[in-house]
Parts: C-alpha cells; sequence; structure tokens
C-alpha cells in the first residue's frame, strides 16, 4: 500500500496517529477485498440500498403500499390468488390448529371451548368458526403482512357460551400518523403502536372504522394492547409491524401477468386477419372516407380493401420458444411467496415420488414455521387465554387449564410407502403412537378413549379385524400361533 502525500506530511509531526490511520485503512481494504458486494464498483453502482432499521424501511406510506398492491393482485391475478389460498390451507389445514386442555378444569373446559369455537359464537361478526377465523387471519397475513384481533366483551345475556367475541382488523385500522411522539407510558409512539420505557406494548391507536369506509371519521382512539392481538411475522429484531409477504413477488407477478396478457393480444390479432387487398386501379372508396377506417377494426377471417398507395407491414416480435421462461418466471415467483411450484401452478408433470416428497418437506419447513412461530403464540395461545378467562370470571370455570396446541399434519403423498415408514418407526421404538397421532393432528387422549371403546364394541359382537394387533401380528398371523397355539 502507498501512503499519500497526506500521510507522509503528518508522519514528520504524528508519526502514531499516521500509523493508526494507515492501520485502519489497511484493515478496511482486506476487509472490503473478501466481499466483492461490499466494494464499490460498475456491478454495485446502481444498487440503491438502505441502512435504514427495520421500521424506517417499513414506514406507514410503504406498508399501505406494498398492502394496496399485494390485494390487487389477489383480485384479478390468478397465480397471486392461488398462492393466497395455498399459504392459508396448508398452515390451518382444514380444522385449524386445535387445543387440549390439561388441569383439574379441563373436561369443562374443553366443553365450553368447543361449544364456542366450533360455532360461529366467536366471531364479532357471527359468520365464521375459530378455525376459519384462523385461515382468514393466514390469508390475510400473506397479503397484508398483519392483522388485527381485538377482543370484544360481551353480556351474560348475550346467550354466548364464553361471554367474549373475536373481531379481525385490516392493518389499515392503525393509524400510522400517531408516530415519533412519546405516549402516555412515557415510551415511543411508532407507526400507531405505543410503548412503555421498557419497550412494552401498551397500547395501539386504532380508527374508529377502517379508513377506506365511508363511515370513518378519520379519528383515532387508544386501544389498551391487553385487547389487542398483533399478528404479524418478526423478519427483523425491532420490527413493530408486519411487511406484505407478497414483496418479493410483487414485481415479477404484475410483469408475468403483463407478458401474458401482451402474448394473447399477439395471438388474437395474429387470427383475426386471413388476407389483405391493395386497389391498383384506384377505384375503392377514397382515403378518409368512413370505409378507410375498417383497417382499425379487427375481425377474425375478415378481408380489408385498403386504398390505392397504402399498405400495411405488421412488426413481428420474436416470440418466446415453449414455455420455459413462463415456467422459471413461476419458479422465482412461487420460491417468493414461499410456496412449490408444483402447488402454485398445479403442474406435477415433471415430478415424481422423491422429488414430490423433497418439495414438500421444504415447503412444510416454512408451514411450520408459521404455526409454531405465528399462529401458536401471537393468536391461538392467547384467544385461549382470553376465552378461559373470560369463563373464569363469568363463573363459568372455577380456574384457566393449561393447553397443548396439535397442528394439521402434512398429506401424505404416498400413504402406502409413508404408513408403513410409521409403523416401522412406532414398532423400532423410535416413536410412540401418540406421537404419531399428534403429528397426524389428533389428540392422543381423545383418540386412544376412542380406539378403547371401539375395541370393546368389537370384542362384545365377537368381531376380529386383521387390524386389530392383539389379535393379528404384523405378518397376518393371529396372535395365537405366533405364540405356538392353535388357530
Amino acid at each position: 500500500m502507498k501512503l499519500t502525500a497526506f500521510d507522509r506530511f503528518t508522519a514528520t509531526f504524528a508519526p502514531q496517529w499516521t500509523l493508526k490511520r494507515v492501520r485502519s485503512r489497511v484493515a478496511l481494504e482486506m476487509l472490503t477485498r473478501h466481499y466483492e458486494a461490499a466494494q464499490p464498483g460498475r456491478r454495485t453502482s446502481g444498487w440503491a440500498r438502505n441502512r435504514g432499521d427495520a421500521n424506517a424501511v417499513t414506514n406507514g406510506a410503504v406498508l399501505a403500499e406494498l398492502r394496496m398492491h399485494a390485494r390487487d393482485l389477489a383480485r384479478n391475478n390468478g397465480w397471486a390468488k392461488r398462492a393466497r389460498r395455498i399459504i392459508a390451507n396448508n398452515t390451518t389445514g382444514g380444522w385449524g390448529l386445535t387445543p387440549r386442555m390439561t388441569g383439574s378444569a379441563a373436561t369443562e373446559a374443553s366443553r365450553l371451548w368447543r361449544a364456542w369455537s366450533d360455532s360461529t359464537q366467536c366471531d364479532a361478526a357471527g359468520s365464521l368458526t375459530f378455525s376459519g377465523l384462523q385461515h382468514q387471519v393466514m390469508r390475510t397475513l400473506s397479503t397484508d403482512g398483519e392483522v388485527l384481533v381485538r377482543r370484544r366483551w360481551r353480556r351474560a345475556s348475550d346467550g354466548l357460551m364464553i361471554p367474549m367475541q373475536l373481531q379481525v382488523l385490516e392493518a389499515d385500522y392503525i393509524d400510522t400518523a400517531k408516530d415519533g411522539l412519546t405516549g402516555a407510558a412515557g415510551g415511543p409512539v411508532i407507526q400507531g403502536v405505543e410503548f412503555d420505557k421498557l419497550g412494552k406494548r401498551v397500547a395501539y391507536w386504532l380508527f374508529d372504522a377502517h379508513p377506506g369506509s365511508l363511515r370513518s371519521s378519520g379519528v383515532s382512539r387508544r386501544i389498551a394492547a391487553t385487547e389487542i392481538r398483533h399478528v404479524y411475522y418478526v423478519e427483523r429484531p425491532e420490527q413493530v409491524r408486519g411487511v406484505s409477504w407478497f414483496g418479493a413477488g410483487i414485481v415479477p407477478l404484475k410483469d408475468l401477468d403483463e407478458y401474458e396478457d401482451a402474448d394473447l393480444v399477439r395471438q388474437k390479432i395474429a387470427a383475426c386477419f386471413a388476407a389483405f387487398v391493395t386497389d391498383l386501379d384506384g377505384a375503392a372508396t377514397p382515403l378518409g372516407e368512413e370505409e378507410a377506417d375498417q383497417v382499425e377494426r379487427f375481425e377474425p377471417g375478415m378481408i380489408n380493401y385498403l386504398p390505392p398507395g397504402k399498405s400495411i407491414t405488421f412488426g413481428t416480435p420474436p416470440a418466446v420458444v415453449g414455455d420455459g421462461f413462463t415456467m422459471r418466471h413461476l419458479r422465482k415467483i412461487a420460491s417468493a411467496l414461499s410456496v412449490t411450484y408444483e402447488d402454485l401452478t398445479g403442474d406435477y408433470s415433471q415430478v415424481n415420488f422423491s422429488s414430490a416428497r423433497m418439495a414438500r418437506l421444504s415447503h412444510w419447513a416454512d408451514v411450520r414455521d408459521w404455526q409454531w412461530n405465528l399462529l401458536v403464540p401471537q393468536l391461538c395461545q392467547p384467544v385461549v387465554d382470553w376465552a378461559m378467562e373470560a369463563a373464569v370470571t363469568a363463573g363459568l370455570l372455577p380456574e384457566a387449564p393449561t393447553t397443548e396446541w396439535t397442528a394439521p399434519p402434512m398429506p401424505m403423498i404416498e400413504p402406502d410407502k409413508e404408513g408403513l415408514a410409521i409403523q416401522r418407526l412406532v414398532r423400532n421404538g423410535v416413536r410412540t403412537p401418540s406421537e404419531v397421532v399428534r403429528e397426524q393432528g389428533g389428540d392422543p387422549e381423545a383418540h386412544w378413549l376412542a380406539y378403547a371403546a371401539d375395541m370393546k364394541r368389537l370384542d362384545a359382537l365377537g368381531i376380529k379385524l386383521d387390524c386389530d394387533v392383539r389379535a393379528v401380528s404384523q405378518a397376518g398371523l393371529t396372535q395365537e400361533r405366533m405364540n405356538g397355539g392353535q388357530d
């Protein structure tokens, strides 16, 4: 490394300071030399990068813009609509995540919970069960990036099994103008969310109605955080608001949509014209009269007569050969939305059992993340806590039970092979039967009670099935023969 003129000058008067400066420069050059992306140059000169924290780069205006684009795509773009349903369907399954109550009041708590959550009593709008609300939350999360669930207390006279309901609100309800202030608890207000001095959420500033509604007064009120569940995926430390999951896929989805529209128009134009005739003797209608405008109206199989001296040349843009371009673009979109290409497109022509299962396992890692790091801690468990608190307050329960959660299972691609693998793991002691039941989305206690009841009923009727492990071995022999007895 060469010394600059300034280095040589300062070395005369401050040699130690100059040495430190030169060492720092050498260390910086060595660091950037190892990371090409950190070096200024042609390949990074046009790359706009932001040094802001999680909240600076996702201010209220940015979040609203992303939500607007993602919602429009979900309404008008088939791929976006499909991806949205895949995320919700795979995360919540057909029945949602279900709790298992434990404790002295578990039986009565389970009865109250099922009567309340399996009906539309839990929904303030009176439309969905709790599993339906889970599905709605996941659909909203994928486009909006965040959703609010508000607790609504009800009177005993309302006739609900549990005197409480849930109101699902879009993120637009948060007043993002409340930003950069100091709240009543002494902490900052960031994009409509108020904190105390220790960084704990204490309140949300919410509009009385959706700001896009004619009913909205534009006035927000402070709602205690204990009444709100703010559900969103935390991607960065200290992130206060959620970002649309479509963020990385919005531009590719729109580009593909426009490409397919343009290709469709090109095909339609090519199919409209059968022939053009140019009048060489000048007997056609003079240019400028009404008939001359017919050349601008396209109809399939039409023949147009052009005025003397006029001809039309159509551009022939290069066509994309095959479906390779669309397929690559859809794979990029599927990756951006954390779903598989096969699920997004319904195209299973290029997969076999092994590749399909590998893709499904990779996607299911995301599903498990959404289930156990998002839905359970941010929605499901808090809602059960709310419901049990309401039941105890109303005198319906002596105390609140503890809760274990079961998620819907990953669908089997080939049940015969995968079922055999599960059977071997259980027989070898690698997994317990209860673990398998839980992985399949069932409640082990309820399952084995029902299983025992079925076996008792079959015994009473004198029926023996080859699936009864008490009577028939895996090889199909009766247990008496396996033990050296007679059939």
